[in-house]
This record gives structure tokens, C-alpha cells and sequence, in this order.
């Protein structure tokens, strides 16, 4: 393909859509088909380094999730991660409030090539307080553009995260933190979730990126 060839010398624009947080983009950039938005990547750059780096820290293969909830889907780079990756094959709960994201992740990212992954379009905010289930794994990436979703740094939701995580599960929570507000906002979350979980560790990935491991 030509624009996977050329973007080894500058990024190949593919498709682009407006989201519900602003334009996003659909581009191949050194061999690799990625998903933007205005002031980030969404999947498949960056961010799939910062689920790839997270889930090897897990060791995954060593003790398998039986179940998985995501909130936050993108174009499925944490599900690429899971199944072609690391070969894990239980069931997947997906929320995704974007159905913009949902369509681009089935017709530019081949989403619907995956077995047993049920996208639920919705916030996951209130998402998280509606299911029932409990899951072995829960994986939070919630933005808008390069910001933490609206909720995400709110007790209320790491109280929901709580409940929907199992005994022995552990909840995985991406945030960002570029300048002192944002900053702030990923330190609200580490700190709700210290008072909620038995522990939490912290992993700083791709410069920004702050991640919580709670349990």
C-alpha cells in the first residue's frame, strides 16, 4: 500500500471524522495505521506502547483474566494487546460513549475481526455503576482529546471501579498529566483510589502518561 510506505518518510492522512472531543483522524505513520485526535493519539501510536508496557507488568499470560471489562474503547488497541498479543481469550466488555470511534475502529481497524468483545456504546461513567458483573481485569482510558473525561477523577467513579473489580482483579487506570492542572486532576485519582483499593501502584510511561494499578 502506498500510504504505508510513504508514512516511513511523513504520516498518510486515511480518513478523518468529527468525534464528540473534535476532528479525528485515521493515518498511517511509520508503516502503522493509528487513530488521532487534535492533541493526541486515541490507539495504535503512543498510547498502544502505554497499554503494551502496562499489560507486560501484569504478566498476563502467568495468571490469565477469566473476564475483562474496558472502559474506554478507541479503535481496540488494548483488545489488539489482549488477543493477538498476548493470547488471552475470555470474554471482553467494551464501553465507548464516541459512536463515531466505534464506526472508525470497525471499518479502518478490522474491530469486529474479535470473538467475544461486546462494545456497549454509553458513558462509562454511569456505565460503570450499571453493569453487575465483576471482572478479573478493568482497563480505564477516558479522555477527551488529551484531557481526563469528565467523572474520571470523581470518587463516585473509583467507587464504581471498586465494584466491578473481583476479589483478586486489578483495575488498570490511564491518565495524563501535561501541565499543573491536568496534573492535578491524575493526582485526585491516585488518591480516591488509595482510600478505596487495599493498594496502588503507579508506572510512568511515554513521558505523560500516569498509570494506576489498583487492586
Amino acid at each position: 500500500m502506498l500510504r504505508r510506505t510513504l508514512s516511513w518518510l511523513w504520516p498518510q492522512t486515511e480518513a478523518t471524522a468529527e468525534g464528540r472531543s473534535g476532528k479525528l483522524e485515521v493515518r498511517w505513520e511509520n508503516g502503522r495505521k493509528v487513530l488521532n485526535s487534535p492533541n493526541g493519539n486515541q490507539s495504535f501510536g503512543a498510547l498502544h506502547r502505554v497499554w503494551q508496557k502496562t499489560l507486560a507488568h501484569l504478566d498476563l499470560q502467568a495468571d490469565p483474566p477469566r473476564s475483562v471489562l474496558m472502559l474506554g474503547l478507541g479503535a481496540g488497541s488494548a483488545v489488539t494487546i489482549l488477543r493477538e498479543e498476548l493470547s488471552i481469550k475470555c470474554p471482553i466488555i467494551a464501553v465507548e460513549l464516541d459512536p463515531v470511534i466505534v464506526r472508525l475502529a470497525r471499518s479502518h481497524f478490522q474491530l469486529d475481526r474479535f470473538t467475544d468483545l461486546n462494545v456497549i456504546e454509553g458513558d462509562a461513567t454511569i456505565q460503570v455503576h450499571a453493569l453487575r458483573d465483576r471482572y478479573d481485569l478493568v482497563l480505564v482510558d477516558l479522555f477527551e482529546d488529551l484531557d481526563l473525561a469528565r467523572g474520571v477523577d470523581a470518587r463516585s467513579f473509583i467507587h464504581g471501579l471498586r465494584d466491578r473489580c473481583s476479589d483478586m482483579g486489578k483495575v488498570c487506570i490511564n491518565t495524563v498529566a501535561y501541565d499543573e492542572t491536568s496534573d492535578r486532576r491524575c493526582q485526585a485519582v491516585h488518591d480516591h483510589a488509595q482510600r478505596v483499593f487495599h493498594g496502588i501502584e503507579e508506572l510512568r510511561l511515554e513521558e505523560v502518561n500516569r498509570m494506576f494499578i489498583a487492586s
